[in-house]
């Protein structure tokens, strides 16, 4: 009996720094790891995220950005990362969705290797042409489409991009022949348009609206499911011409596999806070963006649907990372 009681106690006292982790946490800064460059979208929206969760947590977070193969980079460290709770990412369709069907091989598996805290913000591209186009919704482009196969083209950030896979997808649904032009970015694709070189795009939605209105383009319909606030008056696609269309730009906050639950609710719980706060809300909205929030299960879940959702339509384009 007395053997046994020491046991009891060995084990328990194991469990006591595990404890005692999640209860002090956090008591140093945590690195929030942006698989991009400094001034994209996902930097943009990491730093307005980690300033507000720094008050939050009585914490400094500080933005690490790792960039390179499309956000992989950055997300392979945070897999590798111990799972204490101080090395953290922003990840989103690219490293953590697309990136399993884009590549030969990705060195992580985004549901197996990362603990999922919560979404933190949602928002569209946005289907532009030239204003010499005469279609004025997304239903009227693919008529166009559907009548002179091969005339009409559209531009994008690069293969595998999230605005490749928006026209990817677009060209699936509503069975037409859209040339791809891929670009090395957003803004040479932009450029694009703009000297009519392609005749359409998808692109960020705080690119489209100042562009609409200077009346350099012609904004036909957000990939979202819900209407844009930035842009209350253009439909959306799946409601102006192909019924079903939905291509969500996401961000959410992953931490390695193994964190303690404690761990990962407190994250989540300063995710909800930052990102329901009017200050927050205000830059992100006023980036384009739109604040959003869920729980580990949902964010799981949702997770394990873009993976299946992109990798079917990276097979039927035969899309290929540059």
């Amino acid at each position: 009996m007395a053997k046994a009681f020491q046991w009891v106690a060995f084990f328990g006292s194991l469990l006591v720094p595990l404890c005692s982790t999640a209860q002090d946490y956090p008591n140093r800064p945590i690195t929030l790891v942006v698989g991009f460059t400094a001034g994209g979208g996902a930097d943009v929206i990491g730093r307005i995220i980690a300033a507000e969760m720094s008050r939050v947590l009585g914490q400094q977070v500080i933005v690490d950005n790792r960039p390179g193969a499309g956000g992989v980079i950055g997300a392979e460290f945070v897999a590798r990362s111990l799972p204490n709770g101080y090395t953290i990412f922003i990840g989103g369709p690219g490293p953590n969705a697309i990136a399993h069907s884009l590549y030969a091989k990705v060195p992580y598996d985004s549901v197996k290797d990362f603990a999922p805290i919560g979404m933190v913000s949602e928002n569209p591209n946005v289907l532009v042409v030239h204003p010499s186009v005469p279609a004025n919704n997304a239903g009227e482009l693919i008529g166009l489409a559907r009548q002179n196969p091969g005339k009409y083209t559209y531009a994008s950030a690069g293969n595998g991009s999230s605005q490749h896979l928006a026209g990817a997808l677009f060209i699936s649904m509503a069975h037409v022949d859209l040339l791809h032009v891929p670009y090395k970015g957003v803004a040479e694709s932009i450029t694009g348009v703009l000297a009519n070189d392609v005749n359409s795009a998808f692109i960020p939605l705080a690119n489209a609206i100042t562009l609409a209105r200077a009346g350099k383009v012609k904004v036909l319909g957000v990939t979202t499911p819900k209407r844009s606030a930035a842009l209350p008056d253009v439909p959306t696609i799946a409601e102006s011409g192909l019924p079903g269309y939905e291509q969500t730009v996401w961000n959410a906050l992953f931490a390695p596999a193994g964190t303690p639950p404690g761990i990962v609710a407190k994250l989540n719980a300063a995710a909800r806070a930052s990102v329901t706060s009017a200050d927050v809300k205000q830059k992100l909205e006023s980036a384009g963006v739109a604040p959003s929030s869920s729980s580990p299960e949902e964010l799981t879940a949702f997770l394990k649907v873009e993976i299946d959702k992109w990798g079917k339509v990276i097979r039927e384009s035969g899309a290929k990372a540059d």
